[in-house]
């Protein structure tokens, strides 16, 4: 496989933004966010987007920008938590990227997004349940998705990003 990109995968606050901005750096790549792209295309934060318009509204924009990006080049690309569910577009942008999930336990995520003051306002409920509910759901079904699109694994809880940084650019150097 060559490697012309990165994307990184993961559930909200495992760290792909910044990782990301890291790698690119190192890399002297470009970084793009989906989530920061969608909130500039659609002119409003995400979840002032799904308030007004609801989550399918969100997720067809999002699918859009996918297929859009599957053109980059020299890009590390970090996904919002659920693109991987974008099954088809998922598999455009795989062609010439190493694909990489950050993963973290739920205990972890919910520390991160707790300590995260614009968390509740930039990451809206998928589900209307409670924060923990809501992440061990989520998390239920996306592992499998995340573990069958992605090529290499690091566990963020135990990890700086600069360590993950230096983990991801040893495997696009192999």
């Amino acid at each position: 496989m060559q490697t012309d990109n990165l994307i990184l995968t993961g559930f909200r606050a495992t760290g792909k933004t910044s990782v990301g901005r890291i790698v690119a750096a190192r890399l002297r790549w470009d970084f793009r966010d989906t989530d920061e792209l969608a909130r500039q295309r659609l002119g409003a934060p995400i979840a002032e987007i799904v308030a007004r318009h609801g989550w399918p509204f969100f997720r067809a924009a999002e699918a859009q920008l996918l297929r859009e990006l599957a053109a980059m080049r020299h890009t590390v690309l970090a996904t919002g938590g659920g693109a991987i569910e974008h099954e088809k577009e998922w598999r455009g942008l795989r062609q010439c990227a190493l694909v990489v999930w950050l993963d973290a336990d739920s205990d972890t995520i919910r520390r991160r997004l707790q300590a995260d003051p614009d968390s509740g306002h930039q990451r809206p409920s998928l589900t209307g349940q409670a924060v923990a509910d809501e992440i061990e759901l989520l998390l239920e079904r996306r592992r499998p998705m995340y573990a069958a699109g992605s090529d290499l694994r690091l566990d963020t809880a135990g990890s700086t990003p600069d360590q993950l940084a230096d983990a991801i650019i040893q495997n696009i150097r192999r």
